[in-house]
């Protein structure tokens, strides 16, 4: 399954229990609800721990990280995780001002991602 919009194009794929998710563009104001919407149909789907490859995103608004906070409070109640990857200077630089560091999981490879995920 892929979805497309003029800012991101979104894939997944499973690992295990796992669902590895591929964003490439931006997560911003006209992204976000459409990233959101893709996340939330797979939880509905099968509900599992999401690992998000950040590689490929280069741009993150207030939109994009509202986006990731609410699909991760959809998961904890199950005790599923969201944890991102892979994630670059710039978009961890959002992260870090914005203070979500300290609410999100994030993790330098997929490896790493997966021990998280525990």
């Amino acid at each position: 399954m892929t979805a497309d919009v003029t800012e991101i194009t979104i894939g997944h794929e499973t690992d295990g229990d796992l669902i590895v998710v591929r964003p490439v563009g931006k997560l911003d104001t006209l992204s976000a609800k459409t990233f959101e919407t893709y996340l939330k149909d797979l939880i509905e789907e099968k509900p599992a721990t999401l690992l998000i490859d950040m590689g490929q995103v280069d741009y993150v608004t207030s939109f994009g990280l509202r986006s990731l906070l609410i699909v991760a409070k959809l998961l904890a109640p199950s005790g599923d995780k969201l944890v991102l990857f892979q994630v670059n200077q710039s978009v961890v630089d959002v992260l870090k001002i914005s203070g979500f560091l300290k609410i999100m999981q994030v993790a330098e490879s997929r490896e790493d991602a997966k021990a998280l995920a525990g």
